[in-house]
């Protein structure tokens, strides 16, 4: 049991520190291993290498602790689809990774890496191989498991591999040595290994592709990327727009883009080709939440606003799928934004593209500074006054506080509030705020967050590194799946993951 005595010890640990941080005291009350895990698993920061107060070991200390106590409780079944879940869903990137480090078989860690393109699977490997003194090994059952979800790739899946990530992939294969499952596949990996010639006709016009590249050809480079078929993400680092004609170009947007590599585009796009074609190009795709918010933005401080209000349509998420993707409901969703003079630039940008996708979710909308005030979210000219509003101090505590006394927040109610934790002006402290009924989730727009697993079990309230629209989500589940455990005392992981209505 020395896994339970772990997870005890690092919850009562990171109690402690909070209270000390803090400068509050608040009863102790031990979080249930299935919480534990859902923490871990949804809402660590995207980035393992960026700590904050936890160290890698630390939140793997955890996370094993608290998956292995869920498996004594439940069968390991629960956490291994609880990790399916997570990568699913893709509000998270990394933390499956490490999850699966700790399972007892070998077919669903291969599995689960099936589902990543081979820079993760190397990420997964190095993961096991930096982190054995604290309870992992680097042996054959991960070996294996890297070996089966490679053999379980068709042979274009290699060659599209070895044309993105060559560098992984060569790393990995000489990480892990593993049996090629056809004599196609070993002539892909002899190529990535920089010991054969290419081995297909992609892969040959990719190296020309390249080489007209290098010539300055780059009209030349595209024709031969667009009449191979060849996947943009594989050559837009060595190719790139500049040069490049407008009629190859637009076919270049057309045959090898996706949506989110248009996204990434747009406004060299838009400049180029036309904004009417954008918004074409746009309307007939699906653009995940985070690109199609990033170039709404980009192209609205552009000046270009067709296409902004074309990427604008796609970022958006309903309230009744992002209800659908909670355990439980809550009754209002409210929002509340920074805008002091520390959030200028690249932070109030970060908050229009984090509450964008759901302006339809928020009931009201406030903005704050050293005071409170209410504001609409509902248009791109909405969003343009918000990108230009910061000044003033940053009354965060008292902000909190007085929009839920003000709408009258509850434990049904969920606040949302978007900052970079800058706090200089409120009379309030942070333990003021912790005493509200209502639950907050706090998005932290800066290098600094407050950490998510520091947080209190007993808390209604949760920040944590805000990167993209999708950790929102992420976190309004972790509150709302805190709130399921509270009222009904429910154990079972899977009762905290409704099931995914809208994917």
């Amino acid at each position: 049991m020395s896994w339970l005595r772990d997870t005890e010890r690092a919850a009562r640990i990171f109690h402690e520190v909070r209270q000390a941080r803090e400068g509050f005291a608040k009863p102790y009350v031990q979080p249930t291993p299935q919480y534990l895990f859902l923490k871990c698993l949804f809402c660590y920061p995207l980035r393992l290498e960026s700590y904050y107060y936890m160290s890698l070991g630390d939140y793997t200390r955890v996370m094993v602790a608290s998956e292995r106590e869920v498996a004594r409780k439940e069968g390991w079944e629960s956490p291994i689809k609880a990790t399916f879940r997570a990568r699913e869903d893709g509000f998270v990137k990394d933390p499956p990774l490490v999850a699966a480090q700790d399972f007892p078989p070998a077919e669903p860690i291969a599995q689960l890496l099936g589902t990543y393109p081979v820079k993760k699977v190397l990420l997964y490997a190095e993961l096991g191989r930096k982190v054995r003194e604290h309870g992992w090994t680097w042996g054959h059952k991960k070996k294996r498991a890297i070996a089966g979800a490679l053999a379980s790739k068709p042979p274009e899946w290699h060659e599209l591999q070895a044309m993105k990530y060559p560098d992984a992939l060569r790393d990995l294969l000489r990480m892990v040595h593993p049996k090629p499952p056809s004599e196609l596949v070993a002539s892909i990996w002899r190529w990535a290994l920089g010991k054969g010639e290419a081995p297909t006709e992609r892969i040959k016009a990719y190296e020309e592709a390249v080489e007209l590249a290098k010539r300055g050809d780059v009209a030349a480079a595209i024709e031969k990327a667009v009449e191979a078929d060849l996947p943009w993400e594989a050559v837009r680092s060595r190719i790139g727009l500049r040069g490049a004609p407008e009629g190859a170009l637009a076919r270049a947007a057309e045959r090898l883009m996706t949506a989110n590599d248009v996204a990434l585009q747009a406004v060299s796009l838009a400049k180029r080709l036309g904004e009417s074609f954008v918004a074409e190009l746009v309307g007939r795709r699906k653009v995940s939440l985070n690109a199609a918010a990033r170039a709404a933005l980009g192209l609205l401080l552009k000046g270009c606003g067709e296409a902004a209000e074309a990427f604008y349509e796609k970022a958006k998420l309903g309230k009744g799928e992002f209800e659908s993707l909670l355990p439980m409901r809550p009754r209002r969703v409210v929002a509340l934004v920074d805008v002091s003079w520390s959030m200028g630039g690249p932070r109030i940008h970060s908050a229009a593209r984090i509450l964008m996708p759901f302006r339809e979710v928020f009931e009201k909308v406030y903005a704050f500074n050293t005071a409170v005030r209410p504001i609409n979210l509902d248009t791109l000219d909405d969003f343009r006054r918000l990108i230009e509003a910061p000044s003033g101090g940053t009354q965060l505590y008292d902000s909190i506080i007085d929009v839920a006394k003000l709408e009258r927040l509850g434990e049904e109610d969920l606040l949302f509030t978007v900052t970079d934790e800058q706090e200089n002006y409120s009379s309030s402290a942070l333990g003021d705020v912790l005493k509200l009924n209502t639950n907050v989730v706090e998005a932290v727009v800066a290098p600094y967050p407050a950490d998510m697993l520091l947080k209190a079990p007993a808390s209604r309230f949760v920040a944590y590194p805000a990167s993209d629209p999708d950790a929102f989500v992420a976190s309004a589940r972790l509150i709302m799946a805190g709130r399921v455990l509270e009222s009904e005392k429910v154990v079972e992981l899977a009762r905290l993951l409704p099931p995914i209505a809208h994917r």
